[in-house]
C-alpha cells in the first residue's frame, strides 16, 4: 500500500511540473478563489465580534436641550425608571459629556484645544435588561410627551436620540453587501477553477495516454488509473489553499495591529482557534474543488 501511495504522489508532482503553465493558473485561480472566501470569513468574524461588543454596551442617550425644567428632567427620568424594560437610567451633565470627550479624544488634543465653549448638550444614559429590546424602547421614548418637551430637537425628535441598534444595524447592512458581492466572486472563480484543473487533468490524460492503454493491457485496475490524476488536482488546490492562508495569515499580522490601534474600543482581533478553523475550511475546500474539477475531466476524457 505504501508502495502504491509513492507512486501516486510521484506520478501527480511528475505531472504537474510537465503541465507546470496549465497547473500555475490552476493553483492562482484556486488561489484567488480561497483567498476572496477566506477574507470573507474573516471581515465576517470581525464584523460579528464587534456586533456582539456593541450589543453587550447598547444603551439610549436622550439629549437634553439647554435650559430643559428641572422637573420635566426628572419626571421623565422617573418615568423610564418604572418601565420593565430599563435597568437604570443616570443623569449625564454639559460637564461630565464634555469630560468624556476628552477622555475619548485624548489622542487629538488639536481637537480640544479648538473648543472656545462646551457644545455637548446635557443627556439621561438609559441601560436596558435586554439589549434586543432597544428598538421597542425607543418607540416608547418617542411617543412620550415629556421626552419632546426637554429633548434638544423638539423640531425632530429622533434626533434627539442615539443607540446602539443604529450601529448595529447598519454593520449588519454592510456585511451581507460584502458577503453578496464575496458569493459572486468566489462563484465566478471557482467555476474557472475547474475548468482550469479539468483542462490540466485533460492534457495529462492525453500526455500518458500510451502509458495508460499500457496499464489497461496488463490490467491495471481504474483506481489505479485514476488515483495519480485526481491526487494531481488536489495537489493544485492545496498548493493554492496554502498560499491563500499564508496571504491571509500575513495581512492579519499587518492590518489588525493597526486597526487596534486606531479603534482601541473593538474587538478587532482573531483568535488563533478562529484561525485554525479558517485554515480547515481553506483546506478542505481546496481538496473539495480538486477533486471536483479532476474527477469531471477523468469521467469525461478518460474511460476506464
Amino acid at each position: 500500500m505504501a508502495i502504491n501511495v509513492g507512486y501516486f504522489l510521484k506520478e501527480s508532482v511528475t505531472s504537474f511540473r510537465r503541465n507546470w503553465v496549465m497547473s500555475l493558473g490552476a493553483v492562482i485561480t484556486i488561489y484567488l478563489s480561497l483567498l476572496l472566501v477566506g477574507l470573507s470569513m474573516v471581515t465576517g468574524y470581525l464584523v460579528s465580534e464587534v456586533v456582539r461588543s456593541v450589543e453587550d454596551k447598547v444603551s439610549i442617550q436622550i439629549f437634553l436641550k439647554d435650559g430643559a425644567a428641572t422637573e420635566d428632567v426628572e419626571a421623565l427620568q422617573g418615568w423610564l425608571l418604572r418601565d420593565e424594560l430599563v435597568e437604570a437610567v443616570n443623569y449625564v451633565s454639559k460637564e461630565q459629556a464634555l469630560d468624556r470627550f476628552k477622555e475619548e479624544m485624548a489622542g487629538s488634543p488639536e481637537i480640544i484645544d479648538s473648543m472656545r465653549e462646551n457644545p455637548l448638550p446635557a443627556s439621561l444614559d438609559v441601560t436596558l435588561n435586554d439589549p434586543r429590546t432597544v428598538q421597542e424602547m425607543v418607540e416608547r421614548i418617542k411617543a412620550q410627551e415629556l421626552f419632546v418637551q426637554v429633548c434638544d430637537r423638539p423640531d425632530d425628535p429622533e434626533q434627539s436620540l442615539k443607540y446602539g441598534q443604529q450601529i448595529v444595524d447598519r454593520l449588519f447592512a454592510f456585511t451581507r453587501i460584502v458577503r453578496l458581492v464575496g458569493v459572486v466572486f468566489v462563484a465566478m472563480l471557482g467555476s474557472v477553477s475547474l475548468i482550469f484543473i479539468n483542462n490540466t487533468i485533460r492534457l495529462a490524460i492525453y500526455a500518458r495516454r500510451k502509458e495508460i492503454g499500457i496499464m489497461r493491457l496488463v490490467g491495471a485496475s481504474n483506481s489505479f488509473i485514476r488515483a495519480p490524476f485526481l491526487l494531481e488536482g488536489v495537489l493544485q488546490s492545496l498548493i493554492g489553499a496554502g498560499i491563500a492562508i499564508l496571504t491571509i495569515v500575513a495581512v492579519q499580522a499587518a492590518v489588525l495591529p493597526r486597526l487596534q490601534e486606531a479603534l482601541p474600543f473593538l474587538p478587532v482581533d482573531i483568535s488563533p482557534t478562529a484561525m485554525l478553523q479558517l485554515s480547515a475550511v481553506l483546506l478542505g475546500a481546496g481538496m473539495l474543488i480538486g477533486l471536483l474539477g479532476s474527477g469531471f475531466a477523468l469521467r469525461r476524457y478518460l474511460k476506464v
